[in-house]
């Protein structure tokens, strides 16, 4: 029987530069003049899956969001620290940051697709960057939704609304448009959260097959989910970064009280 969830994990501190996705150093970041995230440093390994855990308010989602700078989009924002992705700071006033936002994309926690059709949902990045080959774009189109796992059931409806389909399928839908633009690493917050049992199961099939094509760094309220399908997870209090290294330490055998009493619900 194929393992769905098949982890290879490195140790943390020997990861080289080539292995490295993102190499926080020093982040720190204020919204509304309260400090959200203290001081936060970790290397986030390439082609693996990240998982951040905490309490609501903890700076999961403010961290996830820092790694593509969605966060300056908050009027009362200010960071310091660097972010490291391919040697170098996608905090440097010479970032792109529209092209770092196609390497680094993001799907939020409820499905967002566009009311168009589910073909243009898929094209609408490619068509921002200027690309209009028919061909290319149905070959990236039909690419893309393989790898989101919903190719088999809406090849015979690409030209249909996208919000006739099902929110499992909306979810789908809206990682294969991120895949589109064949991002690096690919964030996703929460993106289980609306969804039944069911379908989370399969999203959580297809999250582990992402990794293959790119970094994932997922935000979860979901402790057995975390432990499911990442090869590493990060343990967050109130805007601190408390324990981070392979899931199956973490959630086994905790070093730090504070991540022992959050994941067997002391706390939270």
């Amino acid at each position: 029987m194929l393992k769905l969830f098949e982890k290879e994990t490195l140790a943390l501190e020997s990861l080289s530069d080539e292995q490295t996705a993102l190499d926080v150093k020093n982040l720190s970041v204020r919204l509304n003049d309260s400090l959200v995230l203290d001081n936060i440093s970790m290397r986030i390994p390439k082609n693996k899956i990240t998982a951040m855990i905490g309490q609501s308010g903890c700076g999961k989602s403010t961290l996830l969001s820092s790694f593509n700078r969605m966060n300056e989009l908050h009027q009362h924002y200010a960071y310091s620290g660097e972010v490291i992705m391919d040697g170098r700071n996608i905090y440097s006033k010479k970032e792109n940051v529209a092209k770092l936002r196609t390497q680094v994309g993001m799907v939020f926690q409820r499905p967002n697709p566009f009311p168009m059709s589910i073909y243009e949902n898929v094209c609408f990045g490619l068509r921002i960057q200027g690309q209009s080959e028919r061909r290319e774009l149905d070959e990236i189109v039909e690419q893309s939704l393989r790898h989101a796992a919903l190719w088999d059931e809406v090849k015979d409806r690409l030209f249909e609304s996208a919000l006739l389909l099902s929110g499992g399928q909306q979810q789908r839908l809206v990682i294969a448009r991120a895949l589109a633009l064949k991002p690096e690493v690919l964030l996703l917050d929460e993106p289980t959260s609306a969804l039944d049992p069911l379908t989370t199961l399969h999203i959580e099939e297809l999250v582990s097959q992402l990794k293959h094509n790119c970094t994932v760094i997922i935000v979860t309220h979901n402790m057995q989910q975390a432990a499911r399908v990442s090869d590493y997870s990060a343990f967050l209090h109130q805007g601190q970064l408390i324990e981070y290294s392979d899931s199956d330490s973490l959630f086994t055998m905790p070093e730090k009280k504070q991540t022992e009493d959050y994941i067997t619900g002391r706390y939270g």
